[in-house]
């Protein structure tokens, strides 16, 4: 088979065609110490300056040479700040922290907004479209966005939200809505730039947070309208859930062009056998243990034990369970690059 670039490999395992070899997913700003380490830019920059933003995020792909960059970082509160959570910079150069909540007496205050209209929500917009200009069709620039409910916790707090669910639904209803006008509003602006994917926060569906009726109730019914706006504009979504105990079975019937997973969370068999035909999986590896504290051959062992179990079948993507660590081994990197670039090559005839 011919060689493929980044784009055309990652749009094909996507789109449940044959690669040339499987593609591998790089998730936020990973492994963020080796890139500031090299470019000598700081983090906090980036959060207000797109150019800086765009220079690590491609520092990224050059440094780790996985299959894509993302005009997303892990911070996972960019979206709530711009509705009115307060956040603050740790002294370190990392990312924000919730400084104050808005109070759940104050959410008929909260209302949809335009993300290019808030300067922090339109940095990674912007340097989106600057990725997309260097990179042309070479690389796929994904976009980011938390779900309306991840948003959400990070708005009022988890455990507010919880118990709003309980004892005043109707506000959380109203709440969640405005969310989801807004994260339409986010795949509308991006789609505009030529973004063609979206990866989608939605790590609060597991049992260890909620019931799954009340998962199905306040979370999968907004994050499916959200997903449907991209869709019907042709966005390719990748819902990422790195529960513990993930409702993936409710997340598949919200058909995701991709469904991200931890594989340790997973009987791998039964899932990979599930999904199959049905989505495009992204199997994540552990990133907490086993990439950032393990040898390069136990990384290898690993992921050609996931590779196995997939088979030969098209619609898959390696990938670490989430965001790399800050300090994660350069060689750890580096392995499960070469593992998947060594016998990830798709057998054809």
């Amino acid at each position: 088979m011919e060689l493929m670039n980044s784009a055309q490999r990652f749009h094909a395992a996507l789109d449940g065609h044959v690669p040339d070899r499987i593609p591998i997913f790089y998730q936020h700003l990973g492994a963020a110490k080796w890139l500031l380490q090299s470019t000598g830019l700081r983090m906090r920059d980036g959060f207000f300056d797109p150019e800086v933003f765009s220079k690590l995020a491609m520092a990224a792909y050059e440094r780790f040479g996985f299959d894509n960059v993302m005009a997303g970082w892990g911070d996972i509160l960019i979206e709530a700040q711009a509705h009115g959570m307060k956040w603050k910079f740790p002294e370190r150069d990392f990312y924000p922290r919730v400084d104050q909540y808005v109070p759940m007496s104050d959410l008929e205050k909260v209302q949809p907004l335009d993300p290019c209209k808030d300067p922090i929500w339109s940095v990674p917009i912007k340097a989106a479209k600057m990725m997309i200009d260097h990179y042309g069709s070479k690389v796929p620039v994904v976009g980011c966005i938390d779900s309306p409910t991840v948003i959400a916790s990070e708005l009022v707090g988890m455990e507010n939200l919880l118990i709003g669910y309980l004892v005043d639904p109707e506000a959380i209803d109203h709440l969640l809505i405005t969310l989801t006008e807004s994260s339409k509003a986010y795949g509308e602006r991006i789609i505009e730039l030529g973004v063609e994917d979206v990866f989608i926060e939605n790590g609060t569906a597991g049992s260890e947070m909620v019931s799954q009726e009340m998962y199905e109730r306040f979370d999968r019914k907004y994050l499916e309208m959200e997903m449907g706006s991209y869709h019907q504009h042709g966005l390719r979504t990748i819902l990422h859930n790195c529960a513990a105990s993930p409702f993936w079975r409710s997340q598949l019937e919200a058909k995701p062009t991709a469904l991200h997973l931890n594989l340790d969370a997973l009987n791998v068999p039964e899932v990979f056998n599930m999904l199959k035909g049905k989505t495009a999986v992204m199997a994540g590896i552990n990133h907490i243990d086993l990439l950032f504290s393990r040898t390069p051959v136990e990384i290898e062992d690993n992921i050609r034990g996931a590779m196995a179990a997939w088979g030969n079948d098209p619609g898959f993507i390696l990938a670490p369970g989430c965001e790399l660590l800050y300090k994660t081994p350069l060689e750890n990197i580096k392995a499960l690059r070469d593992c998947v670039i060594r016998y990830g090559t798709y057998q054809t005839g």
